[in-house]
């Protein structure tokens, strides 16, 4: 039992950091709602003047009568025009009071769930491609934009609401006892029930909102999924299937929507049916005392609204049971992503790369590799390899190979199980990541773009770059001339992920922007195999340029792209078989050899460039 608190109070408490930023206006709820709940106190109580003063012409307490008497007789009519502008004036201070309170706890709210979807998002860019791949980017934006409002419901559910109900039950318990305390005692025995009931649907209650998350979850993915592929759907004729899904998907969905709402009603109702009893019992017994005399008229109204707010406190301090299991749901969602182990992340002092002279920048080894995704299973096996400064390594092999594993490891995506990879001499796992990633630019197959405009992606990795430097990069990859014509040329802002634009306008982008950041190393993964010959040659020339007095490594079905290369490494099943020239290799009888054979079948031919 202790363990549980312990833990439950440590989970909060990691959430309770970002309503502690805001502490100021939570010190400004907290004067509010102070304010409120005396108001509320003293609003039944114009009633009773108006009751028991004015309309029955009872003698007013010495106190008043005496106060009176300084000023003007206190007439019945003039207690009626004192009662309703009581009521008024209490009623606009509430009023006033509620309504600060409200923007104070709004701005307060926004302000806290936005430093936690920061934080998130900081997160999810931080977390490795092996996190990622696990996940559907709808998951992920779910757990974003909906389950970080977790923080804001804790905050009430812990902070706000008990001060509010804990304030209002002593200051409404402490005038009503001195009212009537039998009748006093009488509200407060549901207390127990109420209690009870919190206790009993709680559990069910996070049971059933995490279900109920799940299930939407599922739905936005499938509807991310959806939309992002849609050139596909369309061409496969698969809108009426994905339409079935979709209302599948959305039918569980209700369903389980429908069975939270039916538990909640049914807390509420078993919560209502208590106080009822209670207001029943409250009502016969007050009635009884107004008979005998022994309480006024005035003043069973003024218990009667007090019982209202008495039973509204319990129902708001046991409720907080239940949101606070509801939005458990939500905050195991939250705090997977913020307690997710980096798979990669900067070691304890952690350095720069070493500067060097531009010549002897971008040595690569890798020695003794090995990894793979899951235990037991690994996708590349004692791997040596290097690359000296300037020189071009291909790599080769039928898919799952190895080869983008194998360069995702350059800019540590991933770190291997065993073995180091090491650049300028240095283990990468030794070095700042962001270190590390500025001296390396990858071109991959299929060019990223953000809507942004076409300056903005060109300069992506290097925001500070002048227009001129941009308009450069552009011209040495081949892509001013297509860029001009756009309609607002270098600030035409692209859709997403470019659709406007073609395959190889695509592809040309993004060899600007590996230009533009002028890194010493560059990966290029596969960067012409989704293109025609004609489009693949008007890049090729654009690569060659992005290519000079870098190392590179080039993965490339296309052996035309790769004749050239320093050296070319083929890999079969994660291990390097052949290692060699293009002339070397085509020697040899191995798999580079037929490899080539099936491009340029009988008789083999070498393709210059």
């Amino acid at each position: 039992m202790r363990q549980g608190l312990k833990a439950m109070m440590h989970r909060y408490g990691r959430l309770l950091q970002y309503p502690l930023r805001q502490w100021r206006t939570i010190i400004a709820i907290l004067g509010l709602t102070a304010g409120t709940s005396v108001t509320a106190t003293l609003q039944p109580w114009p009633m009773k003047i108006l009751v028991d003063y004015a309309l029955s012409q009872a003698a007013l307490p010495p106190l008043v009568s005496s106060f009176g008497n300084f000023n003007v007789s206190l007439t019945p009519p003039l207690l009626v025009i004192v009662a309703a502008l009581g009521s008024l004036g209490l009623y606009a201070l509430n009023a006033t009071l509620d309504t600060g309170l409200n923007w104070a706890w709004s701005a307060a709210g926004q302000g806290m769930v936005y430093e936690l979807s920061q934080a998130l998002f900081y997160r999810l860019q931080r977390l490795s491609l092996l996190f990622h791949s696990q996940r559907t980017v709808g998951d992920s934006l779910s757990r974003l934009t909906g389950d970080s409002y977790c923080v804001y419901t804790l905050v009430s559910a812990v902070l706000i609401s008990p001060v509010q109900h804990l304030l209002m039950l002593f200051t409404i318990s402490i005038v009503a006892w001195n009212l009537n305390s039998s009748l006093t005692l009488i509200t407060l025995w549901v207390a127990p029930m109420m209690a009870g009931f919190a206790l009993v649907f709680g559990s069910r209650l996070k049971r059933r909102t995490k279900l109920n998350r799940e299930a939407q979850s599922r739905l936005t993915s499938f509807i991310h999924q959806t939309l992002t592929a849609i050139p596909m759907v369309q061409a496969f004729s698969r809108e009426s299937y994905n339409t079935q899904q979709f209302k599948h998907l959305a039918r569980s969905a209700v369903t389980i929507s429908q069975r939270e709402t039916l538990l909640k009603s049914t807390y509420g109702l078993a919560n209502g049916s208590v106080t009822t009893v209670g207001n029943a019992v409250v009502l016969y017994v007050g009635g009884q005392q107004v008979l005998s005399g022994a309480m006024s008229v005035g003043s069973l109204l003024v218990f009667l609204a007090y019982l209202q707010s008495i039973q509204g406190a319990f129902r708001g301090l046991f409720g907080i049971y239940g949101s606070l299991k509801s939005v458990e749901a939500n905050m195991d969602r939250v705090l997977e992503i913020l307690d997710a182990k980096d798979g990669v992340q900067d070691a304890p002092g952690a350095k720069p790369l070493p500067l060097r002279a531009a010549f002897e920048r971008g040595h690569i080894c890798l020695e003794g590799v090995t990894f793979g995704y899951e235990a037991g299973y690994p996708v590349l096996e004692d791997i040596t390899l290097e690359a000296r400064p300037g020189e071009t390594i291909a790599l080769v092999g039928a898919t799952g190979a190895g080869k983008s594993t194998l360069v995702s490891l350059i800019p540590r995506f991933f770190d291997p199980w065993q073995g180091r990879v090491l650049f300028d001499g240095v283990d990468v796992r030794g070095v700042q990541l962001n270190s590390l990633r500025e001296q390396i630019a990858l071109v991959l197959q299929e060019p990223f773009l953000l809507p942004l405009s076409v300056a903005q992606n060109i300069a992506y990795g290097r925001p500070g770059a002048s227009q001129q430097e941009i308009v450069a990069a552009a011209k040495a990859a081949k892509a001013d001339e297509f860029i001009r014509q756009l309609p607002q040329g270098y600030d035409t802002v692209l859709s997403e992920r470019g659709a406007i634009l073609s395959g190889g306008q695509k592809q040309r982008l993004a060899i600007a922007r590996a230009l533009l950041k002028d890194a010493p190393v560059l990966i290029l993964d596969e960067p012409t195999s989704a293109l025609d010959a004609r489009t693949e040659t008007l890049l090729l020339a654009a690569l060659e340029r992005l290519m000079q007095g870098r190392t590179v490594f080039i993965i490339a079905h296309r052996l035309s792209t790769i004749l050239r290369a320093d050296r070319i490494v083929v890999l079969e099943q994660g291990r390097v078989v052949e290692m060699g020239t293009h002339q070397e290799l085509l020697t040899g009888s191995g798999l580079y050899k037929r490899l080539h054979s099936l491009q340029f079948p009988d008789p083999p031919q070498e393709v210059m460039l």
